[in-house]
């Protein structure tokens, strides 16, 4: 126990001594630490303006890639946009002919069947016209039945006249005969 005594003694006669010395030790040391704090500052900030400096060139070649990639996706795009619009006007195409072909048909099935009326209209108007040669025939055998039915009815009493007649001269004359000169009849023989 002795020393602590003892030390406090020579640290109260020697304490403002050495804390002079001490003073300006750690004004020395704090302008060092000051310096190597500014160094050590200026390092960091260096240091954080390489980082922020590799920051930004990694970020642009991450963007320049990006943008690689986007344009890219951009032109398969268009190039799938293009390959399908072509692809749609190809079946617009080939949907416009079916119904062109479609329309034709109708078309031609419109004239097959106006072409079977008129054949059927044909057809009627010969049946007709047939039918009309027939009954004018048969009107024709008719009139010359009855022309001929009055041409004999006619022939038929003209040949009754004609032997009337025939019989009226006849006998006239068989009376002109036996009527002749003194009932003789010596007359025109």
């Amino acid at each position: 126990m002795k020393i602590i005594p003892t030390v406090l003694i020579f640290g109260a006669l020697c304490g403002p001594a050495f804390a002079q010395e001490t003073q300006a030790e750690l004004d020395a040391s704090n302008a060092a630490m000051s310096q190597a704090q500014g160094q050590d500052q200026a390092q960091a900030a260096a240091a954080q303006e390489a980082q922020e400096q590799a920051e930004a060139q990694e970020q642009a070649r991450q963007d320049a890639i990006a943008a690689e990639e986007q344009r890219r996706q951009d032109a398969a795009n268009a190039a799938a946009y293009q390959a399908k619009m072509a692809d749609k006007e190809r079946n617009q195409n080939f949907q416009d002919q079916e119904r062109q072909l479609l329309i034709e048909e109708q078309e031609i099935q419109l004239q097959k069947d106006q072409t079977d009326a008129n054949r059927e209209n044909d057809i009627v108007n010969a049946n007709l016209a047939a039918s009309k040669a027939q009954t004018d025939v048969t009107q024709s055998q008719a009139d010359t039945a009855r022309t001929t039915a009055n041409a004999n009815a006619t022939a038929t009493v003209d040949v009754g006249q004609g032997a009337q007649t025939l019989m009226t001269d006849t006998g006239k004359a068989e009376e002109k005969k036996t009527s002749g000169f003194l009932g003789l009849g010596g007359g025109g023989n």
